[in-house]
């Protein structure tokens, strides 16, 4: 079952409708059906802070709506991020652009502010860093600090 399909799922057995959660969500009838439609639009589309309020609008806890295959990177919490990010560009030698460029996100601003970062990037910029970086996305997402 695909992250679509599971979204669906936890909304049926919810009880909810679709336009419900949406409204509860703060998103349009078109934006949330994408949801259920396409598995990877809760990445690409809903910040850190979005999915974890759509888990809890379907009572579920945020590891039960990702079902994309983990991988078995370091557990590291959210706030861990900058700094393993400066010791890696620094160990690898790189710019901040050039490690910018191997992402394919700006990172600056994360490493500023991580917590400012999540909640205004999509999933999908933390997913493309942890598995650059071999860090467990999950556990970026689910500890407790990174609310």
């Amino acid at each position: 079952m695909g992250t679509a399909e599971t979204i669906r799922a936890h909304r049926v057995r919810s009880g909810k409708s679709a336009q419900q959660v949406a409204s509860d969500l703060g998103v349009n009838d078109a934006w949330y059906a994408d949801l259920e439609r396409y598995d990877d639009e809760l990445a690409s589309t809903l910040t850190l802070f979005q999915a974890k309020h759509l888990a809890t609008i379907l009572g579920v806890q945020l590891s039960d709506l990702l079902v994309e295959n983990e991988n078995s990177g370091r557990k590291l919490g959210l706030l861990d991020l900058p700094s393993i990010i400066s010791k890696h560009i620094e160990l690898e030698g790189l710019s901040m652009e050039e490690f910018e460029n191997l992402i394919g996100w700006e990172v600056k601003g994360f490493l500023d502010s991580p917590v400012a970062s999540a909640a205004e990037m999509p999933i999908a910029f933390l997913r493309d860093l942890s598995n650059h970086l071999d860090v467990s996305l999950l556990s970026l997402l689910i500890e407790d600090h990174a609310h």
